[in-house]
């Protein structure tokens, strides 16, 4: 049996297979990375077995639903930093100010001296410096 032989069978075991997608990737680099430590390599070689079992498996269904719930946890915790990002870069250029009546935030430009502040909610006039 020649080489080309044996790619042939690994390409027909292949065809079917889920093949190489986000989770099985994060799982192989993650898994990589716990083997270095001597306390954490059986953790290591337990998500590199898990991501390659991933890239071999035929049940495509359950795999794909492993990915989106994968995805949307990620997504989670990526608009979790955007929003602390946000909030960071808006604290720069803007003061936040609560409504004494009804707690509704309000921003107002920073460096504006001592202004009257209306809410826009329930019409309360106050006072604050910017």
């Amino acid at each position: 049996m020649n080489f080309r032989n044996y790619l042939y069978k690994i390409a027909y075991y292949l065809r079917d297979s889920n093949g190489f997608d986000r989770l099985s990737k994060y799982l192989i680099v993650t898994g990589c990375i716990f083997s270095i430590s001597r306390y954490t390599i059986m953790l290591g070689y337990a998500l590199i077995i898990y991501g390659t079992w991933r890239i071999f498996s035929k049940n495509k269904y359950k795999r794909h639903r492993e990915l989106v719930v994968f995805e949307d946890y990620l997504f989670a915790i990526k608009q979790k930093f955007y929003r602390h990002k946000y909030s960071v870069s808006e604290f720069r250029d803007y003061k936040i100010f609560k409504c004494p009546k009804c707690s509704q935030k309000l921003r107002v430009p920073r460096k504006k001296g001592k202004m009257v502040i209306t809410c826009k909610k329930c019409g309360t006039e106050f006072r604050g410096k910017s």
